[in-house]
């Protein structure tokens, strides 16, 4: 009669243990299948190249206030790799841009305390910032705040001619912009 008390409990115990462990944090497969740094710029160099003489098309004879609209964590500033670092491409990107009067607009998934900071972060990583946009709480989904802050710098009266992002959420909505950069997250890994 004791084994057979037991039994149950201890099969219970055993799958409250299974269940504690298919709950503990575990490393993303997204993330252990992230490349080396350097293979990373290589594929951002890759997503940018031509993205010069794209601009200078655009800004060639044009009146218009332009403007960049960029994602910040893994696009213009790396958050993986190098925490705090300009991306070298986006970064000689974004100050070609600058020089020839492209308004550059931060455009992030951030809020709060590190929405606060973020200009100083990138101006730290070496950008010309002309404005950041946010989420306006954690609350707000990450796809409506980047649709938001878009919509919010054509109100402003920017013609955005680029949108530079590693996510679908950074392209998502009305494709109130000029060309895309989708540069790699390899499958979310770089968030």
């Amino acid at each position: 009669m004791i084994r057979t008390a037991r039994t149950p409990f201890l099969a219970a115990l055993a799958c409250a243990v299974a269940l504690v462990v298919a709950l503990l944090p575990s490393s993303s497969p997204a993330a252990s299948r992230l490349p080396s740094e350097k293979q990373w710029h290589q594929d951002v160099r890759k997503v940018m190249r031509g993205s010069w003489a794209y601009v200078d098309s655009r800004v060639a004879g044009s009146h218009a206030k332009l403007a960049i609209n960029l994602d910040i964590d893994n696009s213009s500033v790396a958050s993986h790799y190098r925490p705090g670092t300009a991306v070298p491409a986006v970064l000689r990107f974004a100050k070609h841009a600058h020089r020839l009067g492209v308004a550059l607009l931060f455009n992030t998934a951030r809020h709060d305390e590190t929405l606060k900071a973020a200009r100083a972060l990138l101006e730290k990583a070496g950008y010309p910032v002309t404005a950041v946009c946010g989420r306006t709480s954690v609350k707000e989904p990450v796809a409506h705040g980047k649709q938001r802050c878009r919509a919010h710098f054509i109100k402003q009266g920017y013609h955005l001619i680029a949108n530079v992002g590693n996510h679908v959420t950074d392209f998502s909505g009305p494709r109130n912009y000029g060309r895309a950069y989708k540069l790699p997250s390899y499958g979310r890994g770089l968030s």
